[in-house]
């Protein structure tokens, strides 16, 4: 910490000469006195040396007690630049200082607390460049092996593997932009009323995202229980994103013939909207780690890439709401809360 001078600094010399005027002005009054009432002369030389002793020591006093008050401000400043601040609860005598020193613990707390975001957010970075990086690598390298492989005779199956690869590359990029606007909390914010029927309908339609086609393929029965009159104040696109998510997740783990029920639910606080597919419990491991981003469970499938469910979860939060999930006695349960 720089040491300073306060005899020099500009507040210190203020006092300082204000105080030696003080005391001319004192001994020019003593004079004055003591030339019209001589007898009073030792007595009013006896008063001026005394006042004139107790305003220095006052002085000084309040220049050293200032000086130390200062310098504890600066090494607060300090500390808190090298993240090792504290509350030093002796200072807190309701004066300037004490206010000063408030409101730099204050300023200290808030610097540690964004600091600690900032590396937060760096790691976060940092792992999921590389989770990214390697998400990539996958389909990129079967593309060159099929390219490697291409011949005359089975280019028309190759090219379709190579559309297939596209596709799915294609999906993979901008399921990966969408988490990173979860990650950075970049997301719209845009809002209105919306049907929640509608959204869950809007979320099966072919051909954005063919569950339809999933559920007719496994022979599934989706048992609809929420009343057109349930209404959500949402972001329509995003929200519907999470639930085609939550949606693909349950048709892809619900066995052939199997029946997922999509339940909604309202009260004065919230609208729950729960997914319900008769499917094997989620393990018991799995289940703390369910909505973390590229998380890929015991039971996962080959293309899961454990980045659905983390998206869904970061949609909801964004939408003042929560995504949970349990299992019970009818199978694995999603449910999605949206407060009023």
């Amino acid at each position: 910490m720089v040491k300073h001078d306060y005899w020099a600094m500009p507040e210190t010399k203020s006092v300082l000469r204000l105080t030696v005027w003080l005391i001319v002005i004192l001994w020019a009054a003593l004079l004055t006195v003591m030339v019209l009432v001589p007898v009073t002369r030792l007595w009013l030389v006896v008063i001026g040396l005394g006042s004139t002793l107790a305003s220095s020591c006052v002085v000084l006093r309040w220049a050293v007690k200032f000086s130390q008050r200062f310098d504890l401000a600066l090494r607060q400043l300090d500390l808190t630049k090298a993240g090792t601040s504290n509350y030093a609860i002796d200072r807190n005598d309701e004066g300037l200082f004490s206010d000063l020193n408030n409101r730099l613990y204050q300023y200290a707390r808030q610097m540690q607390a964004e600091r600690t975001a900032v590396k937060r957010d760096r790691d976060q970075l940092s792992v999921a460049i590389t989770d990214i990086a390697h998400q990539l690598r996958t389909p990129l390298a079967a593309n060159n092996n099929l390219l490697e492989m291409m011949t005359a005779a089975n280019w028309e199956v190759t090219r379709q593997e190579l559309l297939a690869q596209h596709t799915r590359q294609a999906e993979l990029v901008e399921q990966l932009i969408l988490l990173a606007k979860v990650d950075t909390h970049t997301l719209s914010q845009t809002r209105q009323d919306v049907s929640v029927a509608a959204l869950g309908k809007e979320a099966l339609k072919p051909p954005l995202k063919p569950l339809l086609r999933m559920v007719a393929d496994k022979q599934l029965t989706i048992d609809w229980q929420v009343s057109p009159d349930l209404m959500l104040h949402v972001n329509p696109a995003l929200v519907k994103e999470a639930l085609v998510n939550v949606l693909k997740n349950a048709v892809e783990h619900t066995a052939f013939g199997g029946q997922i029920q999509i339940i909604g639910i309202a009260d004065p606080i919230r609208v729950r909207l729960k997914i319900i597919n008769t499917v094997s419990p989620i393990a018991e491991a799995d289940m703390p780690h369910l909505f973390e981003r590229f998380f890929r469970g015991q039971y996962a499938t080959a293309n899961n890439v454990g980045i659905g469910l983390a998206i869904a979860a970061g949609i909801t939060r964004e939408n003042d709401g929560h995504l949970s999930a349990e299992n019970t006695a009818e199978g694995v349960q999603f449910t999605f809360e949206f407060f009023r």
